[in-house]
């Protein structure tokens, strides 16, 4: 990855284009910008973007991160407002993004700020190209080396019956996976209720992004991937 190709969200016009064009100013020439959630969504859906640059306030209902959760994708991101409450950073933090600047700040700034991003996803993306990671959505990946599961480089713990699920759920590649399978698979011989079943799967959904295990009514699971 020689470049990074960035988004850029925010509502004013005129704003979005002077940032695009900063950081085309850094050496960076593939920036798009969106000025409205259905623009963003939209540039999202029709390309790939190794990194987002977010406004928190879009003038719109629904923040900038807000719009970021309901996204549910990994690319790394940055958010640039001019809020600075306590309420606010833990709002931004809790999505675990590479940075947050506060309006206004310089260029030198903004500068260090990507390049500090495209030192992490140039070493996420080594990670993976050796195959140790594989990523689930939603910021979340699974070491296949470890045998671990993490959210961006946070550990989620998995007891071992947790593990067991989704390293089936995993193996089936988005096929669905039958509540037979899954007894037969974890407990063996045992016999178990399907309530029991069921906790353990609402038990592994609780510790993932929960729209990453589908149901496909009274058959089984997938691992949406």
């Amino acid at each position: 990855m020689e470049s990074l190709n960035i988004l850029v969200v925010e509502d004013e016009s005129l704003v979005a284009l002077e940032i695009t064009q900063t950081i085309q100013n850094f050496g960076y020439p593939n920036v798009d910008y969106a000025t409205t959630a259905q623009m963003a969504k939209a540039l999202l859906q029709e390309n790939s973007f190794d990194l987002i640059l977010m406004d928190i306030n879009l003038g719109e209902e629904r923040d900038g991160i807000t719009l970021y959760q309901s996204l549910a994708i990994d690319t790394p991101i940055i958010y640039l407002t001019a809020y600075k409450d306590d309420a606010t950073i833990q709002k931004a933090i809790e999505t675990n993004p590479i940075g947050y600047l506060i309006k206004p700040y310089s260029d030198d700034e903004l500068k260090a700020l990507i390049f500090l991003a495209t030192y992490k996803i140039k070493l996420m993306l080594s990670h993976q190209n050796k195959g140790q990671r594989l990523a689930l959505g939603a910021s979340y990946y699974f070491d296949t080396q470890e045998d671990k599961l993490f959210y961006h480089d946070v550990f989620i713990h998995l007891g071992k019956k947790e593990l067991q699920l989704l390293k089936l759920l995993m193996r089936a590649k988005g096929n669905t996976v039958s509540y037979y399978s899954i007894e037969n698979e974890i407990w063996g011989s045992q016999s178990v209720s399907s309530s029991t079943i069921r906790t353990l799967i609402y038990r592994l959904r609780a510790k993932l992004e929960y729209k990453l295990i589908k149901s496909e009514q009274s058959n089984g699971i997938f691992l949406k991937m």
